[in-house]
């Protein structure tokens, strides 16, 4: 198992990396391309288009490819893309390869995903929220070493770093052997094994479900629109030099993985619940004072403790929708990451009109609008929740 969660927190360090490669370098490619806000919202869109096919596609690709050689195919196709927009070809050819590239890590992140749930069992939480910590040091190293990058002037070659980096991890996946797991890596999905189907949904586990759907449709939505525009916001209206810009996207990912390191112990010792209340209740707070400070560095400051607040949120929600429709990991997982990949995708378009057209404050004015939806939602759901045979075993009160 330690093998297995070493090469997934590899891959979801890589993964990370991809998520926030384009915003932590979006300034400089607009501008190489002469571009708007606009067509940096279309990028993040097709990015995330692409990985809600990479998503959806993993469950059909595992039934005809071992999820081993999937996950290898996956990273070299990561390979290919990286490399072509590292060459900053055309920009029909860049918004392809960035489709590409996010169909690419949404095959790595479900695959390897659903890999480690079903190999860790009754340890899920625990594994997920390794993988999780891993997603964010990806998120936090990649806006760093495009400042450096970029303040060097060769910023394009964080894709040809990205692109080198994907095809080592494809060539170790390729070849190291996970003892025990092998046989779970290399064999192709069996849907038809005892115990591996899921019971029918019944209406309320489908209505709570649908709402926990939303609940991922905007957070990932929120996050890519903050991690994508972050370095633009500061920029362009607080006035910070492109490289100093970048940084406000590291200081956002410090405070996620730092947050990420103890939001298990906090949400077991609080309640599931209860973590997800005060989470985006202080997330709304932080991004209505957001809204009215105009100095740099209280920014700064308030990016860290917005980052704090939303550190746990994406694993204790998935974890909490998964306690309350027990038996349906695999289901509820890839309908959650699907929502979210679908958010991502949406959402980011709209900001960057919205920042075209009307005020680059739109950003943080929806990730406040966003944060209070959600924030109702996750209120609601303490009085729609599924009723079940027995309790849910967990920390879920």
């Amino acid at each position: 198992m330690k093998r297995l969660l070493f090469m997934g927190c590899l891959s979801y360090l890589l993964t990370g990396c991809t998520h926030v490669i384009l915003g932590a370098v979006l300034p400089e490619l607009l501008h190489h391309y002469g571009r708007s806000y606009s067509a940096g919202g279309t990028l993040v869109f097709l990015e995330f288009g692409g990985f809600l096919l990479g998503v959806l596609a993993m469950p059909w690709s595992v039934r005809y490819l071992s999820r081993r050689t999937m996950i290898t195919l996956a990273f070299g196709l990561l390979f290919l893309a990286m490399t072509m927009i590292a060459l900053l070809p055309p920009w029909t050819l860049m918004v392809l390869f960035t489709f590409i590239a996010g169909v690419a890590f949404g095959l790595v992140e479900s695959g390897i995903s659903t890999s480690v749930l079903l190999a860790a069992k009754e340890q899920q939480a625990i594994a997920f929220s390794k993988l999780e910590v891993a997603f964010g040091l990806g998120a936090l190293c990649m806006p760093l070493i495009s400042s450096l990058l970029i303040a060097g002037g060769v910023w394009r070659m964080a894709f040809l770093l990205l692109a080198l980096s994907a095809l080592m991890t494809g060539g170790v996946w390729s070849r190291l052997s996970l003892g025990e797991h092998d046989k779970l890596l290399g064999n192709k999905a069996d849907r038809s094994q005892p115990g591996q189907r899921s019971s029918a949904l019944n209406r309320k586990s489908l209505a709570f479900l649908g709402l926990f759907m939303v609940v991922f449709f905007l957070y990932v939505g929120m996050e890519n629109a903050i991690v994508n525009f972050l370095p633009s916001i500061f920029k362009d209206g607080l006035g910070a030099s492109s490289s100093v810009a970048t940084l406000a996207v590291t200081v956002f990912w410090i405070a996620m993985v730092g947050g990420r390191l103890f939001a298990g112990r906090l949400a077991e010792s609080m309640t599931y619940y209860r973590y997800l209340i005060v989470s985006f209740a202080g997330a709304v707070v932080t991004a209505l004072v957001w809204i009215f400070s105009g100095e740099m560095w209280s920014s700064f400051a308030l990016v860290l403790i917005l980052g704090l607040f939303m550190a746990g949120m994406y694993a204790v929600a998935l974890i909490y929708a998964n306690q309350l429709l027990p038996g349906r990991t695999e289901q509820t997982t890839s309908a959650l990451i699907a929502a979210g990949g679908f958010g991502g995708s949406v959402l980011p378009l709209g900001v960057g009109w919205g920042m075209d057209h009307l005020s680059l404050d739109v950003a943080i004015w929806f990730v406040a609008a966003g944060m209070c939806a959600v924030f109702a939602i996750i209120l609601y759901s303490r009085r729609s929740r599924v009723e079940i045979a027995r309790e849910p075993e967990g920390n879920v009160a």
